[in-house]
């Protein structure tokens, strides 16, 4: 499926595999390797921006979930390591736990596209608003939020959950989600990639099937939004 004409392409998480966790730690390798060269040339060739949703990031003994954003020369402009490691017990009784192949990131990661300041964070993050209270008082207009949401816990809590990082921050979100099913482990994720206003107006969002969303963000809505119901000058905690 080709990639439609855009100035930033925004991938999901664990982009490049699914699999056992097995299979994910065979899978990781440092930044310097083919997955991150192979997102780099595509960006060089469209001179575009790509924000890889997550890759398997190796750094020695441990593996990261890292989201890797790529400017249009095809260099690394910024990199986050997930902060908030999933884990939930699913309606057959099994476990999933990152934590058993992912060592957690320490720290929030600002990047600035183009003018755009931007926060950037993946899939589990989203239950966590005070990530996103620190972007913004960073001066984030933009969230980044690339998913492997569940289908179990995406029915229920996705489209809640991104439109309100949005609202409270009167924020772009940004929010491609992983659909299918892991071949290896059969859990099914949700898909309904968004892209959201700082209104909470979905502005596109998908089916279950993979496909690519458009959608153009303007400066000038956001300050509109602000304007409107200047909550972010409010706010005293």
């Amino acid at each position: 499926m080709r990639a439609p004409a855009a100035d930033l392409l925004a991938l999901p998480e664990v982009v490049t595999v699914r699999g056992s966790d097995d299979d994910l730690r065979i899978a990781a390798e440092p930044l310097t390797g083919s997955v991150v060269r192979f997102f780099s040339a595509w960006a060089r060739r469209r001179a575009v921006w790509i924000l890889v949703g997550s890759i398997l990031e190796r750094a020695g003994a441990d593996v990261y979930n890292t989201s890797v954003l790529l400017d249009r020369c095809g260099q690394i402009a910024a990199t986050y390591r997930k902060i908030h490691l999933f884990e939930a017990r699913l309606p057959d009784q099994r476990f999933i736990r990152e934590s058993d192949v992912y060592r957690a990131g320490s720290k929030p990661v600002m990047a600035d596209i183009e003018g755009w300041p931007t926060g950037l964070s993946i899939c589990y993050d989203v239950r966590f608003p005070e990530l996103y209270r620190d972007y913004v008082a960073q001066g984030a207009c933009c969230l980044m939020i690339p998913a492997n949401f569940t289908q179990h816990t995406g029915r229920d809590h996705w489209e809640i959950l991104v439109r309100a990082r949005a609202i409270e921050d009167q924020c772009f979100v940004v929010a491609p989600n992983q659909c299918g099913i892991n071949p290896a482990t059969g859990v099914a994720s949700y898909g309904h990639s968004m892209v959201v206003g700082p209104w909470g107006d979905v502005m596109a969002c998908a089916d279950d099937q993979e496909q690519w969303l458009t959608a153009s963000l303007s400066y000038q809505h956001l300050l509109d939004v602000r304007q409107r119901i200047p909550a972010l000058d409010h706010r005293r905690i």
